[in-house]
């Protein structure tokens, strides 16, 4: 029985259950309350009745005193009849008391009652409930005499009891009034318990809708929605029930995307394996089939010393698994094997999974191939270290080698050296044939390079065309090391000096070498290397393809030269430097013009020779604002000697520097200047020479050109001393070519000069241009440069260069004088 109500409950839902047992509860208080209210109202109408018959036996009775004092029936008659006419009353009797009937109606009969006490104390009338039956209630009463009055002996008589009256009273109005009651009551009361019952209903619907969104909720949860939320609403239970629904689904779903999130972890780039506590593999990820080859059936089930590689020895494994004991992980590079039997590294992090009782539950690792990222190790180590072209060290690692050398040296009492050395006129050969050729002499020049030292010392590229050459384990002795170092040193130049085949075609080439000794050093190594580079250049000054060992007298003149750029960026600043000029005229005497020459007046040391001071501008880039100031210098005096008749056809020549011109803006900064100071641009004549041109020759036939277009002319300086060429010479737009002051110092001294000054000429002249001779200082000079059709000239002869005062002065003499005048 209990199964089948259990099966039946659990067939219906909660809302139907809580309103079936509400709809039989509250019918079966309505029943109770029907019978209980029924039960109390009966009492209470079959006490009134009771008492209603009690009230009219005993008004019987005192009525009928009279007529048994008389035993007359006629004097009880009328009020017989008044209370046969009460409702209910259904029989009556009057009784003497020596027991004859004095009267007697309706139903009387004693027998049906059952036998009730009689009441014999008291002498009033007191009505009684004699007896009762299933139908009717009989009332006796006894009747007395009445005392006589008092008299005035107070001699009261004792009442006489006469006789009963007996009234019978029946119960069908008890009867019906009870159904009625009941029915009533019941009616009622169900009509109440309907009343209640969709009151309840309305209340198990409000409580039965949450509980319904809840169960749904469940439902949706159940079926795989970990996002699914009850609305926390209804009773406070209902809501804490939901509230915990929803902690409960927070934190699942927190599960679930952990879960996801790991899943996702795992199906990663990097290769994962999970192995029991034993180190048996149970699971792996596809990145670990496509890394190893071995699929998860292959691989499940064995142990990950299956990729072992054999590299690494046993105590590798041994500090591995002691890093695991101890710290739960451990991480690091390590070689495995594939399955086809490749041996590759890996990046290996492996991770303990330690349970709440403190021991491995499983192992965790995860690695990633390191081939790539070695090969780019690799790579960017030779790019850091060396040179990409040549595949020789850089400075940085020649740097951490001299630093290791000095370091072996110092410990071994033995010596060292550098060699720095750099191509002889590489930039023409760059700038002639292309960078293609260069690259390819720079690196059969680190081959031979390498040919001509032992496996133990560096050979390094430390820029452009400058190498390095670190010897190590020379003698302990300056002069047994500076042997060993000449001896090397001459080797290499020797290997340098021979022909090289580049592209079919055969170049030929030299370098220049500084060498540097260094025992038991202590100091800096960039002044190492800065003393390789001083005697480098001392070689260079000595006429190249040879070399030059550092000593202390390179390093003042060093330091001299550090000193000189400081003093000319003051210069400059303080207005030291100062224009000189130099007059050129022609066969006839004119004074077409002058070069300005810049010269510098130091506070302290005097004059300072251009020679000293120029060569510096040019390398430390303060030739550019250097040559700025000379040209505007140059155009401003121009301006001045517009307002003097005899000089406002000078013309000045002003040298220009190859960093000068090479300014993307040069011909801006000419243009600015001639506007600004507003003269005739054919008054300035600008110098270049050979290096300038053969630098980049179409951006300086563009800036020749353009500068043409505004009527500045040019002359090319100091022809003939380089690479001369006829092809760029017809190309370039020149007014003016000037001879060297080294062909003309040797006329009637060698004959090749003369045959030089006399093609130069024959050139100038079929191509239309002008030319003039420098340093010319003798009047058989002159004569020369005249016969052989030179008829500009500027030297010594005529005028040194002089301050402009002097210049004027000299001007001025020579015009009074009648021996040179200006051109017109």
């Amino acid at each position: 029985m209990n199964k089948l109500l259990a099966a039946f409950f659990h067939k219906i839902t909660f809302q139907r259950q809580l309103g079936i047992t509400v709809a039989l509860g509250m019918l079966f208080l309505a029943l109770l309350s029907s019978i209980v209210g029924s039960w109390q109202v009966n009492e209470r109408v079959r006490h009134g009745l009771i008492e209603q018959g009690q009230r009219i036996t005993e008004n019987l009775a005192r009525q009928s005193s009279l007529a048994l004092i008389y035993s007359s029936a006629d004097n009880a008659t009328e009020a017989v009849n008044a209370t046969m006419a009460f409702p209910g009353v259904i029989g009556v009797e009057i009784r003497h008391n020596n027991g004859n009937i004095l009267l007697a109606r309706g139903d009387n009969n004693s027998v049906k009652f059952f036998d009730q006490t009689v009441q014999t104390d008291g002498l009033q009338a007191a009505a009684m409930l004699d007896a009762e039956s299933i139908s009717a209630w009989h009332f006796a009463a006894p009747v007395y005499s009445q005392p006589s009055a008092e008299s005035p002996f107070n001699d009261t008589a004792q009442p006489e009891l006469l006789g009963h009256v007996s009234v019978v009273m029946s119960k069908v109005a008890l009867t019906r009034m009870t159904s009625d009651i009941f029915i009533t009551n019941l009616a009622t009361s169900f009509s109440f318990a309907l009343l209640f019952l969709f009151l309840i209903r309305a209340l198990t619907l409000n409580m039965a809708r949450p509980l319904n969104q809840l169960a749904a909720s469940m439902g949706r949860a159940q079926r795989g929605e970990s996002q699914v939320r009850a609305e926390p609403s209804g009773p406070k239970d209902i809501a804490v029930m939901a509230d915990a629904f929803n902690s409960m689904m927070a934190v699942q779903e927190e599960r679930e995307a952990a879960l996801r999130v790991a899943a996702i972890a795992f199906e990663t780039e990097e290769g994962m394996l999970v192995t029991d506590e034993h180190g048996m593999i149970i699971r792996v990820n596809q990145a670990f089939t496509r890394l190893t080859g071995y699929s998860a059936e292959e691989a499940i089930g064995k142990n990950p010393s299956m990729l072992k590689s054999d590299r690494q020895n046993a105590l590798f494994f041994h500090n591995m698994w002691e890093s695991l004991r101890q710290y739960n992980s451990w991480q690091g590079e390590i070689w495995n094997r594939r399955k086809n039997g490749e041996i590759y590294p890996e990046w290996l992090n492996i991770t303990a999974v330690v349970g709440k009782d403190g021991k491995v539950t499983n192992y965790v690792g995860a690695f990633i191939d390191f081939t790539e990222r070695k090969k780019a190790e690799s790579e960017i180590h030779q790019l850091a270290f060396f040179d990409p072209l040549t595949q020789l060290p850089n400075r940085r690692l020649l740097l951490d080698r001299l630093r290791q050398a000095i370091a072996n040296g110092t410990r071994g009492q033995t010596g060292g050296a550098l060699l720095f050395i750099d191509l002889d006129n590489f930039k023409t050969l760059n700038d002639t044939k292309g960078h293609g050729v260069g690259d390819l002499l720079l690196i059969e020049v680190s081959k031979r390079l390498k040919q001509c030292v032992r496996e133990s010392d560096t050979v390094a590229r430390f820029g452009g065309d400058e190498f390095v050459l670190l010897l190590e384990g020379l003698g302990e002795e300056s002069a047994q090391a500076a042997v060993q170092a000449r001896a090397v040193g001459e080797k290499v130049l020797e290997a340098l000096s021979q022909p090289y085949q580049l592209e079919g075609n055969e170049f030929h080439s030299s370098s220049s070498m500084g060498i540097t000794l260094f025992i038991s050093y202590k100091h800096h190594l960039d002044k190492l290397l800065k003393q390789a580079d001083t005697a480098m250049y001392e070689a260079k000054k000595s006429g190249r393809n040879t070399l030059r060992f550092f000593d202390p007298v390179m390093q003042d003149e060093l330091e001299v030269r550090a000193q000189t750029e400081i003093g000319l960026r003051e210069a400059l600043r303080k207005q030291e430097l100062e224009l000189y000029y130099q007059m050129q005229v022609n066969q006839e005497g004119h004074i077409l013009g002058a070069e300005v020459l810049l010269r510098w007046i130091h506070p302290t040391r005097g004059l300072v020779s251009p020679l000293h001071f120029i060569p510096l501008a040019e390398e430390s880039a303060l030739i550019l604002p250097i040559g700025k100031w000379v040209l505007e210098q140059a155009c401003y005096q121009i301006k001045k000697w517009e307002a003097d008749p005899q000089k406002r056809n000078l013309q000045l020549a002003v040298n220009v520097s190859g960093r000068q011109f090479r300014q993307a803006d040069f011909v801006e900064q000419v243009r600015e200047i001639l506007e600004r100071i507003a003269i005739d641009p054919s008054r300035i004549k600008l110098e270049l020479t050979e290096s300038i041109v053969l630098d980049d020759v179409a951006d300086t036939i563009e800036k020749m050109h353009a500068l043409r277009q505004i009527g500045v002319s040019f002359s090319l300086d100091d022809f003939g001393t380089g690479y001369s060429s006829l092809a760029y010479l017809t190309q370039l737009p020149l007014n003016q070519l000037k001879i060297d002051q080294s062909f003309v110092h040797h006329i009637g001294i060698k004959a090749s000069d003369a045959t030089i000054i006399q093609t130069i000429i024959g050139m100038a002249n079929n191509l239309g241009m002008e030319v003039i001779a420098e340093g010319v200082e003798t009047p058989q000079q002159r004569d020369f440069l005249e016969a052989n059709g030179c008829v500009l000239y500027q030297g010594y002869l005529f005028s040194r260069p002089v301050p402009r005062d002097e210049f004027d002065v000299l001007f001025k003499a020579r015009m009074h004088s009648g021996e040179y005048f200006v051109s017109n």
